[in-house]
C-alpha cells in the first residue's frame, strides 16, 4: 500500500495508520507538540486539532486540561481516534472548510497538513478564522526540502530529494509559514525547527516495505521525473541494500510556528 493521504477512506487504511504511529513517535514531533502545548497553555480551553489522524495530540491536549476536538476530513481516521478513545469529541471536515463559528478555540493547530492541502494559504486562513482573539493558531509542516538521504550514489541521493518534492503537492510550504501568517494579521509570531533522524530500515520486514517507520519511500519514489523513473527504482533497490548492512540515515526537518490571533 501506498502513502495516500488524498484517499485514506478508499480502502484498508491499517499500513497508513501505522505509518502516522511511527511518525507520531518521532522525537522532534513530540518536542514540536510539547512546546505547542507550553506555549498555549491550554488548560480549561478549546483546543482544535485539523487533520487530527488517529487523535495523538488531541489525547495529549486533553491530559493537558485542554476541552479537545479533533477534526479529519476521513471518517476512517475519525473513527480510530474514537477506537482509542471513547467520547473524543470528532468532526468530519476540510481545512479549507471548518465547521466551527469565527474565534471558536483558544488553540487551532495542523500539523503537516497543509503541504497536502489544494491551497494552503486559504486553509491558513481558515484555522486564523476559528481562533479566538489572543488566542493561538499552531502549524507544523515539513519541509521537504531538506530530506536527505545517505546513499552510496550522491547522484540517487539527490534524485531522491527531487522526487519528494514532486511527491508533496506544496512541499516547501513550511519555509512560508512566518511570513504567510504576519500577511494574515498575526502577532507574537514564534518558530523552531526539529530535525527528524531516521536510522534504520528493515526492506524485508513486509510493514516496511515502502520504506523506515515514517518515510515511505517508495512512495516518495512515485514523485519522480517519468524518464526518472527507472534509475530511481534502482536507487532503491542499492539503498535497501545498504540497509540490510545497517547503513541507512535519513534526515528531515520540522518547522512549527505559532501566532497570536
Amino acid at each position: 500500500m501506498s502513502a495516500d493521504f488524498a484517499a485514506v477512506d478508499g480502502g484498508d487504511a491499517r499500513e497508513l495508520v501505522a505509518m502516522m504511529d511511527a511518525t507520531d513517535a518521532w522525537p522532534a514531533v513530540q518536542a514540536a507538540r510539547a512546546w505547542v502545548l507550553e506555549q498555549a497553555q491550554v488548560d480549561s480551553k478549546v483546543a482544535v486539532d485539523v487533520g487530527c489522524g488517529p487523535g495523538t495530540f488531541g489525547r495529549s491536549a486533553a491530559a493537558a486540561g485542554a476541552v479537545a476536538v479533533d477534526l479529519d476530513r476521513s471518517l476512517t481516521m475519525l473513527q480510530e481516534t474514537r477506537r482509542r478513545e471513547d467520547g473524543t469529541r470528532v468532526a468530519l471536515a476540510d481545512a479549507a472548510r471548518l465547521p466551527l463559528r469565527d474565534g471558536a478555540a483558544q488553540l487551532v493547530r495542523a500539523e503537516r497538513v497543509l503541504q497536502w492541502t489544494t491551497d494552503p494559504r486559504a486553509a491558513l486562513a481558515e484555522l486564523r478564522r476559528v481562533t479566538a482573539r489572543r488566542g493561538w493558531t499552531a502549524v507544523t509542516d515539513t519541509d521537504w526540502g531538506t530530506l536527505s538521504v545517505d546513499h552510496p550514489d550522491p547522484r540517487a541521493a539527490e534524485r531522491l530529494a527531487v522526487a519528494a518534492l514532486g511527491w508533496v503537492p506544496h512541499a516547501r510550504f513550511a519555509r512560508d509559514l512566518e511570513r504567510a501568517l504576519s500577511e494574515l494579521g498575526a502577532s507574537e509570531v514564534h518558530a523552531r525547527t526539529d530535525t527528524v533522524v531516521i536510522d534504520a530500515w528493515d526492506p524485508d520486514d513486509a510493514a516496511q516495505y515502502d520504506g523506515p517507520p515514517g518515510l515511505p519511500l517508495h512512495s516518495i519514489a512515485a514523485g519522480a521525473a517519468p524518464d526518472l523513473g527507472d534509475a530511481v527504482d534502482r536507487d532503491l533497490d542499492a539503498l535497501a541494500d545498504h540497509a540490510r548492512r545497517g547503513q541507512f540515515s535519513a534526515h528531515l526537518t520540522l518547522v512549527t510556528v505559532m501566532a497570536r490571533r
